[in-house]
């Protein structure tokens, strides 16, 4: 089907999935590019594929063809690859994801997209068993996120709008160790010999983590800094702890 005019209820549909609340309600979200639409995973079920005549030869179940002018107007690309997928949410039990053994991620509170997106890239890339949004935290289905994971987000359970203070109790009661990473604490992560069930918790990219979680956590612990910057990047912060719990517990 060809698609020639923005009014087209699929266009609409499309424009729409830029608004949290309409991929909230319609449990769907965009990828756009044509790596990223080629490497959605079989278990993932695709809605639609979109794309110029440039992509005319893209094979999928359901296929739209539109103009250029018109994909320009609907990307969130300054250069766009003329073909995207609206693909449906998965849902994950956070019962069934805390089964697993290894290491998990706890974001509470992050707001920047790029780095949202490079620790769902960095869990997944040394093979993290779940990762846990706080309900303040931004939109992993957004267009800058699912950007910025290259593919990673459709390869690890991701859980959102959690309340991270019941959350962290549930981990207790599963005998996984919370670690928030924090300046306050004495405990260095160089040091710091971690338990083969982990949870890494990261906070705000300004205020750090929220004071209610902190007073709850198994451990506080703070990464090893040499030079004159007093902390890190939300998302480098974590990528070094992630590196370091994984070394330990998969180098055994």
């Amino acid at each position: 089907m060809f698609i020639e005019s923005v009014h087209n209820d699929i266009i609409k549909l499309i424009v729409s999935l830029k608004e949290k609340k309409n991929r909230d309600e319609k449990s769907l979200f965009v990828v756009e590019g044509f790596k990223q639409v080629s490497d959605i995973p079989k278990d993932w079920k695709i809605k639609f594929v979109l794309s110029t005549e440039k992509y005319k030869d893209f094979v999928a179940d359901k296929k739209y063809i539109t103009t250029e002018k018109i994909f320009k107007k609907i990307s969130d690309t300054k250069t766009p690859q003329e073909i995207l997928a609206v693909v449906e949410k998965k849902k994950f039990d956070k019962e069934n994801v805390l089964l697993n053994k290894g290491i998990f991620v706890v974001i509470d509170t992050l707001q920047d997209p790029g780095n949202i997106g490079t620790i769902i890239r960095t869990a997944e890339a040394f093979g993290c068993k779940g990762i846990f949004i706080s309900k303040n935290s931004v939109d992993v289905y957004g267009d800058k996120v699912i950007r910025s994971t290259m593919g990673s987000i459709f390869n690890i359970p991701i859980i959102q709008e959690c309340d991270i203070v019941s959350l962290i109790y549930k981990m207790k009661q599963k005998q996984i160790n919370t670690c928030a990473f924090s300046l306050d604490t004495d405990n260095s992560l160089s040091k710091f010999k971690f338990k083969d069930n982990t949870a890494i918790i990261i906070g705000n990219e300004g205020s750090g983590i929220n004071k209610e979680v902190l007073d709850i956590v198994d451990n506080k612990i703070k990464i090893d800094m040499w030079g004159k910057s007093q902390s890190l990047n939300a998302a480098v912060a974590c990528s070094v702890a992630i590196y370091e719990v994984s070394k330990q517990l998969n180098g055994k």
